[in-house]
């Protein structure tokens, strides 16, 4: 079972980085800035409470990480991430209660 959350976890953070790389690179070929400050403001927070909580989802399955503080940034990146995917949701429960 912890096998699966490993490749879970993995599978999110590695789409929530190739979705972070997608927005810088909108950032500087479409100006769209306001999306990449909001983005960039999710991993900061993210990143921030994990590391000042200890939250690391690696050591929570039991995978030994060779220095803590990338365990706590990694499992940043995917609490940001899940505030992207409730937001998207919300929206869309938003545009569907208008429509």
């Amino acid at each position: 079972m912890e096998t699966i959350a490993l490749l879970i976890a993995v599978a999110v953070l590695v789409e929530g980085l190739v979705e972070y790389v997608k927005t810088i690179v909108k950032v500087f070929t479409e100006g769209d800035v306001k999306t990449g400050i909001t983005q960039l403001c999710a991993v900061g927070i993210g990143i921030l409470l994990a590391l000042i909580t200890g939250a690391n989802i690696f050591t929570a399955l039991s995978i030994n990480v060779a220095y803590s503080w990338v365990g706590c940034v990694l499992t940043g990146i995917l609490i940001s991430r899940g505030s992207n995917y409730l937001s998207d949701l919300l929206h869309r429960l938003n545009l569907n209660q208008k429509s």
